[in-house]
């Protein structure tokens, strides 16, 4: 997989919350698991216009206490629809995990507010933590994405990283 994504900015600010954040509780509700269906819904409450217009390989730039409330992960298998990554000042642990068990890369960035605009071009490398915003020219080093994440990420999510896994150390008798 390549780690190193270059795409638009489409910037947050902080608490942004999971449910009726990232993806309107509606669709936890209903039990909605594609992520095509959910991709179209993402962040609809805040930004209407990001579902349309956001592309693959784009990135979510947000601030501080990303994701909160309920880990559901709907949300996150929405931003995996859009393909999009996520660099984020802080998320909790519950969020976290949610997003690396649907598959989207994320990094979390001390200071990241402020980096950039909605618009910006970025190159953000998941793997080494570089972040450069190509519109202004602003460069930040973050820690890169834990490899043990980037492996379940690569492989797809958590379920498709576990069936990998498992199929891995099948033997034939």
């Amino acid at each position: 997989m390549n780690w190193c994504w270059q795409g638009k900015a489409w910037v947050f600010g902080d608490d942004i919350p999971n449910d009726d954040g990232i993806m309107p509780l509606m669709m936890t509700r209903q039990q909605e698991y594609d992520p095509a269906i959910l991709a179209t819904h993402c962040f609809e409450q805040i930004d209407p216009l990001f579902a349309a217009n956001a592309r693959p390989r784009d990135v979510v730039v947000a601030g501080r206490n990303f994701g909160y409330g309920n880990p559901h992960i709907q949300g996150f298998l929405g931003l995996k629809g859009k393909g999009v990554g996520l660099v984020v000042e802080s998320m909790g642990r519950g969020p976290m995990r949610a997003c690396v068990n649907a598959g989207v890369p994320v990094l979390q960035v001390e200071g990241v507010s402020g980096f950039c605009q909605t618009g910006d071009l970025l190159e953000v490398d998941f793997e080494t933590g570089s972040l450069h915003n190509q519109t202004t020219g602003a460069v930040r080093q973050a820690e890169p994405m834990p490899a043990v994440m980037r492996e379940i990420v690569a492989a797809g999510g958590g379920i498709a990283h576990m069936v990998q896994r498992l199929r891995g150390s099948q033997t034939d008798d």
